[in-house]
């Protein structure tokens, strides 16, 4: 799994599981199944309940040459390898952010208005002679845990036909569509935490912040966590890589 994923990953197997819908299984690994032969996709949906994720490889598996021996129909991880290891890092990161606004921004939504409510971006891929191809990433919240929290989340990877490939979210029931900005991220923290993230990123440390910001080092210490936490990184750096990746400093 990439660095990146791995605070997300965590976030999703923390949350209360409760009992499986096994029949909203099987409806959901038959959309995927669909998604992946209808638009030669490859199809990967994340079970935060069993860690695990189903795949399903339509055309765009041999288009970017990945081997038949790593076309697994089930992986233990939430995110697939077989992609990231293929596409470009910076692009990575900023799917991390990407996808850290869209829980932060449909976590308080029912599971059946999250599911009309769709994360499209994209990453830029090497294919099987080598050259860099730009893929459409679009991202499911197909079902909820019994709390509510997200359970299977499907991601369709398709060669993308045009640029329009702006972050954004869209809602597939009413049309609406939502472009991703800074202000979608400024709301992750509080307006001291962001401060404080930007001095650790002009390279202060806890102790000089504190002086700057006539505080505790106790409360540089519990900010210092909640952007961790909140930013869903594992340490400063990729803390500061996700906040200029996301706009919230330069």
């Amino acid at each position: 799994m990439d660095k990146y994923f791995e605070p997300i990953n965590r976030h999703y197997l923390s949350q209360p599981p409760g009992a499986m819908n096994e029949e909203l299984l099987k409806e959901s690994l038959r959309i995927a199944r669909a998604y992946a032969i209808a638009e030669n996709a490859i199809v990967s949906m994340g079970d935060s309940i069993r860690n695990c994720s189903y795949c399903f490889f339509g055309g765009l598996a041999d288009f970017l040459g990945l081997p038949v021996k790593d076309r697994h129909a089930t992986i233990p991880s939430l995110y697939e390898d077989f992609i990231f290891s293929r596409a470009d890092t910076n692009d990575l990161m900023h799917r991390h952010a990407h996808e850290l606004a869209y829980i932060h921004l449909t976590s308080s939504l029912s599971p059946e208005e999250r599911r009309n409510h769709i994360l499209v971006d994209s990453l830029r891929m090497r294919d099987i002679n080598g050259d860099l191809c730009k893929v459409r990433h679009r991202m499911f919240a197909l079902a909820a845990t019994a709390n509510g929290g997200f359970w299977l989340n499907m991601c369709v990877y398709t060669l993308s036909p045009d640029n329009n490939d702006t972050p954004r979210i869209v809602n597939t029931r009413t049309g609406e569509c939502r472009v991703l900005t800074t202000d979608d991220y400024k709301h992750i923290l509080s307006p001291r935490e962001i401060v404080v993230l930007k001095l650790i990123c002009d390279g202060l440390q806890s102790k000089e912040i504190a002086g700057r910001l006539y505080i505790s080092l106790n409360t540089v210490h519990r900010h210092r966590q909640n952007i961790m936490l909140k930013l869903r990184v594992g340490n400063a750096i990729e803390a500061c890589k996700v906040a200029r990746a996301t706009g919230l400093i330069p």
